[in-house]
């Protein structure tokens, strides 16, 4: 398996806040992630442990990346 990056790694790597990382998975954006541990039981909250493989942040990092910005 790849190296897993935590929540607190990527925010670093990226420079964005953990609360953006937890609306990115929420809405469905960002790199992929994993979710370990078992399910919790219908009607609780997901505490399991997310962390995001190594190479899918890279990916998503690189997707992202720009030459120049047009002013509007």
């Amino acid at each position: 398996m790849t190296d897993l990056l935590t929540p607190e790694e990527l925010a670093g790597m990226l420079g964005v806040k953990l609360g953006t990382l937890a609306n990115w998975r929420s809405y469905g954006r960002g790199p992929e992630y994993l979710k370990l541990g078992p399910e919790p039981p219908e009607g609780k909250q997901d505490r399991r442990l997310v962390r995001y493989p190594r190479d899918a942040a890279e990916r998503f990092a690189q997707a992202h990346k720009y030459r120049r910005t047009v002013a509007r």
